[in-house]
């Protein structure tokens, strides 16, 4: 069955506490044993001195009896009334020893005195009447001697049997003093045994598993999350939080496990972003070269157009140059819409990516919260624990109060108490540790979830300057095609040029035209594609940083071994 650490202790107090009420239980009865004996040592002393109170009245109302039968005339009437007034006092005192006496075998003896008594009264009452009747007494020698012996022996008896019983009474308390110390030895050493004992195996316990407890604490504060799981048999309160102590090592181990899965791909996907806006960069850089050059050939042409209408026979060689120059153009405006297309596709990729990067960093930030929900249980645990060595060591002091009290039978018991309070301040100790390491997990865990807030904010600036990217890919790829149509336009000008040699002259001021608008068209084109350049550049600043938040991140998940 499995017993509480509070029961436990309550246990070990009770039995010694009963224990103890067990002694003092066997010492009272035994002292009221040997308080009845002693009753009885006082009712037969006082017994004796009535017997020997009734021996010397006797005595006397003998004497005055014999000095009645002595005396002449004259004196008789003052011993005749000292004789009845010792027979009262013998009445008296004969009368008070049956009231306290009990036993029948005294109370056989006190009927035999007393009908030897009234035997002896009524003889010499017998004489004294002969003589006040002027008879002469002739057995006044046999009256005194023989008449009164069967009662001194009669009481000679009565006091010997009394004393014999306050000598057996006497003995018997001797005796029973004996017992009652033997005992209390013998309880008092058990009670020190078992005292003894249960602080021996308590204290082993506790220690025991507050010692395993301080190592695992110790080696996941340190990082090392490889620490073997808690096995405590029993459900006491250090099993319950050997228990939560696990429950919050898998935790940990699951957190830091995602967490650097997360930074992994967080670091992959920024690389690759990284890469991506690069060769978006290249190929706008290309563009761009490549606009300037359409620029300046449009710029060169219509300087040509301007300053050479002469030179009217060249005409055809500038044309097939115009036409190879605008398929040139031709082909770099597919290639490039095609890689403009490309990088949308890929801009939308990076978009999917972060926006998964940002809900794996949403599920890590409540990931960190429920183990901070969990530190904050193993605080309050701890704080139990400490309540209940505050309460065991008030109970340590009221136990060492109630053993001082008892004096020097309480002693061992008050050691026992001194023992217990040191084992509950050791106790409120530990769980202080604990506690403090808690707070350092705590501590860790909210710098996690604040870099991982930082990490979410990165992202989400990333994800709005490629939103913004993407709308500079919508502007060049609109860009494109209206380069595309007027290159069109100028490869198919160039074609009726070639076919219509005869209408060079206003074919010339329809090229003239086109030249014109082709090299307005080639500078937004090429204004635009420095803008789109300028935000590739952007892109891949920011792609730097948030591979730098992944890297931190990773530095810190780094300290754990799972």
């Amino acid at each position: 069955m499995a017993i509480k650490l509070r029961t436990r202790l309550l246990l070990s107090f009770f039995s010694i506490i009963v224990l103890f009420l067990i002694t003092v239980t066997v010492t009272t009865i035994m002292n009221q044993r040997i308080g009845g004996l002693n009753d009885q040592i006082f009712d037969s002393q006082k017994r004796m001195e009535v017997i020997q109170r009734l021996n010397l009245f006797a005595r006397t109302a003998n004497d005055n009896g014999a000095h009645y039968l002595l005396a002449p005339d004259h004196l008789m009437g003052s011993f005749k009334s000292r004789f009845d007034e010792t027979v009262k006092f013998v009445d008296l005192e004969l009368s008070d020893l049956k009231k306290m006496t009990k036993d029948p075998d005294s109370l056989k003896q006190i009927e035999q005195f007393s009908t030897l008594w009234s035997q002896n009264i009524k003889y010499k009452t017998t004489l004294m009447d002969k003589k006040a009747a002027g008879q002469a007494v002739t057995a006044q020698e046999k009256y005194t001697k023989d008449s009164f012996d069967p009662i001194a022996f009669s009481l000679l008896s009565f006091m010997k049997d009394e004393q014999a019983k306050i000598e057996t009474f006497k003995s018997d308390i001797s005796s029973m003093n004996e017992r009652v110390k033997l005992v209390n030895y013998s309880l008092v050493s058990i009670a020190i045994l078992l005292s003894v004992g249960i602080a021996f195996l308590l204290s082993r316990y506790l220690i025991n598993r507050t010692r395993k407890l301080i190592q695992s604490a110790g080696a996941v504060a340190e990082g090392n999350l490889q620490v073997e799981s808690l096995k405590f048999k029993g459900k006491d309160e250090l099993t319950e939080l050997a228990a939560a102590f696990n429950v919050m090592t898998d935790s940990l181990r699951t957190v830091i496990g995602s967490a650097e899965s997360v930074s992994l791909q967080v670091a992959a996907s920024s690389a690759q972003l990284q890469a991506s806006a690069e060769q978006t960069s290249q190929a706008t850089s290309h563009i761009a070269t490549v606009m300037q050059e359409i620029t300046e050939g449009t710029d060169n042409q219509s300087s040509q157009v301007a300053q050479n209408l002469d030179t009217i026979t060249n005409l055809s060689e500038k044309v097939h140059h115009i036409a190879s120059n605008g398929q040139a153009v031709l082909q770099t405006v597919n290639h490039t819409s095609t890689t403009a297309m490309q990088g949308k596709e890929d801009l939308i990729k990076v978009i999917h990516q972060i926006r998964t990067i940002e809900s794996s960093n949403g599920k890590l930030s409540e990931v960190i919260a429920d183990l901070e929900q969990q530190a904050i249980q193993i605080g309050k645990a701890t704080q139990l624990i400490m309540d209940i060595s505050t309460q065991t060591n008030l109970l340590a002091l009221n136990a060492g109060i109630e053993a001082a009290r008892a004096g020097e039978q309480g002693r061992g018991f008050s050691v026992v108490a001194q023992e217990v309070r040191k084992l509950a301040e050791q106790s409120r100790v530990s769980a202080d540790q604990i506690r403090s390491l808690i707070t350092g997990i705590q501590n860790e865990a909210s710098m996690a979830a604040a870099e991982m807030e930082q990490g979410t904010l990165e992202v989400q600036k990333g994800i709005e300057l490629i939103e913004v990217a993407g709308q500079s890919f919508e502007g060049i790829m609109e860009l494109i095609r209206q380069v595309e149509h007027d290159v069109q336009g100028v490869t198919e000008s160039t074609a009726d040029i070639m076919t219509d040699t005869e209408s060079v002259v206003s074919g010339f001021s329809l090229i003239s035209q086109i030249a014109t608008e082709n090299s307005s068209g080639t500078q937004s084109v090429a204004a635009s594609t420095e803008e789109q350049l300028a935000s590739m550049e952007e892109i891949s600043a920011s792609s730097s940083a948030l591979a730098d938040s992944a890297d931190e991140l990773k530095t810190l998940i780094g300290k754990f071994r799972i």
